[in-house]
């Protein structure tokens, strides 16, 4: 249903998919309630998604940073000035890509595979390409999420957002404030923030990379999603878990709640948490 890119992390429509509309606007109907219940989702979305469920208009930055390798090679056609760009890039207003491992033709306009793309008419080319690509190659999949999300979510209320503000409300923020989030954080069972323990748990998360962060972030809470509001704004606690033994932390997701035993140094605190942090599964919504 869903394309993702490696180098974005970006999911997109699949125009070439073969599910019924019905699936993708049940896709459309739980982002919605997602949305309407405050509940952050591990959705990785490019933020032109959400500007065309705002009926947004797509633009070349849109499609730079939603598919940077096509928005280069457009933007590098429209500001070329060594000659005319029909004796360089060599296209035609006819674009081909690959569907199930075939290659597919599609003529941006009438005889397209005749005509060249030269200085005169490269802005009508881009312009055509972002338009085939947004919108008319995934029209029958996105018509169907559109229409489940707006049967949540539709009203004025939602045509008052900007786009990175819907993002903001459906996938969350990405950055990681951890300053933020020791100061909100409750103890239980014996902790206290100026206990040892606690003291060496946060000095080995505030030196934890930036991928190690959301992995304890979502080891506990099991999104790594940060709250609208920050993560000042979100439930954490850290329970004494007995005292120094060779188990892993393990977690409560569902009531944001770390239990950590009592180890007896920093470093076999580290190790334990690293390992469980890297090696977790849990449930999660993606």
């Amino acid at each position: 249903m869903f394309t993702y890119d490696t180098e974005t992390r970006y999911s997109w429509i699949n125009g070439a998919s073969l599910e019924s509309e019905k699936h993708f606007e049940l896709v459309g109907i739980v982002i919605g309630l997602a949305l309407y219940n405050g509940v952050i989702l591990a959705v990785n979305f490019p933020r032109l998604m959400y500007k065309r469920l705002l009926d947004e208009e797509p633009t070349l930055e849109d499609i730079k940073l939603a598919f940077p390798a096509l928005g280069k090679g457009l933007e590098q056609m429209l500001n070329w000035t060594d000659g005319d760009v029909g004796d360089i890039f060599m296209r035609s207003f006819q674009i081909s890509y690959e569907v199930y491992g075939q290659v597919k033709t599609y003529n941006l306009v009438e005889n397209g595979e005749n005509i060249l793309v030269t200085n005169e008419n490269r802005e009508e080319f881009v312009k055509l390409y972002i338009h085939h690509l947004v919108i008319d190659s995934i029209k029958r999949q996105f018509t169907a999420f559109r229409r489940g999300f707006y049967k949540v979510c539709g009203g004025y209320a939602l045509k008052m957002c900007r786009a990175e503000e819907l993002e903001l409300l459906i996938s969350g923020s990405v950055e990681l404030d951890y300053e933020e989030l020791e100061k909100a954080t409750e103890y239980d069972d014996g902790y206290s923030k100026d206990h040892i323990v606690i003291k060496n748990f946060w000095e080995i998360v505030h030196a934890m990379t930036y991928d190690q962060k959301k992995k304890l972030l979502m080891f506990v809470t099991a999104s790594d999603r940060v709250p609208l509001k920050g993560l000042g704004n979100l439930t954490f606690v850290i329970q004494r878990n007995g005292p120094d033994t060779d188990r892993l932390p393990t977690a409560l997701t569902c009531f944001g709640r770390l239990l950590l035993p009592e180890y007896s140094t920093k470093e076999k605190l580290k190790n334990r948490l690293l390992t469980a942090i890297e090696n977790a599964k849990g449930f999660g919504l993606v």
